[in-house]
């Protein structure tokens, strides 16, 4: 293992805790995102077109044999600052169009914050500051130790895989007769719902954190929207603990980390805003750089970097140099919170990612 701690490429939550050893890719933490994710990057795949190795790239005959179309749809999971840059800067050219491969309970969340606002937190102040956690959807696949990170700040923690809009329109109900006298009704989901509220009520400061999928298929507008919603909701209520003077206020945040956090940043520093055409979903892409190890993957022309997922889903691999394991990089982590270093651990005979791209391209 390398004697110093590293920080992680390969999640949101940008870990930096991790000792990785150069040669076998080994690491001493239990994530099986890094594991498989630093595995594959430093003993990468042979590169192949179909079922056959590629000794020598021939770039031109490369191209030809995936026929890709003008401009292709990249997946680019995972993309560094640099990285961004590049791609942004690509995506002007109209040489590629980028696709952000967010389910559909995400995208909903996008539509409506970007619409009604949002009181979010980071990962550091819901460790810091936040007594419950109410935990949505599914974090440990893209995030295997938030689990582990918010056990260890000492929160009481509340998992719902999915909160239905029973649940949801239960928690506005039970806020209204908090400052109201209104009456309410009993419901199916009442008590998830009431005990939820309970913990809410008793609590300084809850954060609502989002996993995959929080919300059920077909749901997932309405859902958003209530739950953002009711987040406002109680904040605007200003409902107090205790009793005094001057008595302490229960606050309730959200706490997202997402994936294409560079990507989202870098485009809005340059261009001040993020564009669908900038960001094309839901197209299926022709090219996927990275390394995805949750959800479903559809069948692309090109894979580059990450494992190899097969011929069935890629028609061709090629291995690639990867930020944080092969050369420096900047990365900022899922929550928008902080700009953080990634180390070389090694060197790669490989181009590193952006410039595979460009080669296939002929951008180079």
């Amino acid at each position: 293992m390398s004697n110093d701690p590293i920080v992680c490429p390969f999640c949101p939550l940008c870990c930096d805790d991790l000792r990785v050893d150069p040669i076998s890719g080994e690491t001493d933490v239990p994530c099986h995102v890094a594991q498989v994710a630093f595995a594959s990057a430093i003993r990468p795949p042979s590169a192949r077109l179909e079922s056959q190795p590629i000794e020598t790239i021939n770039w031109d005959a490369l191209r030809q044999s995936l026929s890709l179309k003008t401009p292709p749809v990249v997946d680019f999971i995972g993309a560094t600052i640099a990285e961004a840059k590049t791609l942004d800067a690509m995506v002007k050219r109209g040489q590629i169009r980028l696709r952000i491969d967010r389910d559909a309970s995400a995208r909903s969340l996008d539509q409506t914050i970007a619409r009604d606002g949002l009181l979010g937190t980071t990962l550091g102040d819901a460790v810091r500051r936040a007594e419950y956690a109410w935990v949505i959807g599914n974090p440990d696949h893209a995030t295997p130790r938030l689990k582990e990170r918010l056990n260890q700040s000492g929160l009481a923690i509340e998992y719902t895989p999915s909160p239905g809009i029973a649940l949801l329109s239960r928690l506005h109900e039970l806020l209204r007769r908090e400052t109201s006298d209104a009456e309410g009704e009993p419901c199916a989901a009442a008590s998830e719902a009431d005990r939820l509220h309970e913990h809410f009520r008793h609590s300084r400061s809850t954060v609502v954190v989002v996993g995959d999928a929080p919300f059920e298929p077909g749901e997932e507008t309405i859902a958003s929207e209530l739950l953002l919603r009711w987040i406002a909701g109680w904040n605007e209520s200003a409902l107090p603990i205790g009793s005094g003077d001057d008595p302490i206020v229960s606050r309730v945040t959200l706490l997202r980390l997402t994936a294409d956090q560079n990507l989202h940043t870098v485009m809005r520093w340059r261009n001040n805003h993020v564009s669908e055409s900038e960001l094309s979903q839901p197209p299926r892409p022709a090219i996927r750089i990275g390394t995805r190890l949750s959800g479903s993957l559809s069948a692309v022309s090109l894979q580059i970097g990450g494992p190899d997922p097969g011929e069935s889903i890629a028609k061709a691999y090629l291995p690639a140099a990867v930020p944080g394991v092969h050369h420096a990089d900047t990365t900022i982590r899922g929550d928008g919170s902080v700009t953080l270093p990634l180390a070389g651990l090694t060197t790669s005979p490989h181009p590193s990612r952006i410039e595979v791209l460009q080669r296939v391209l002929g951008a180079v």
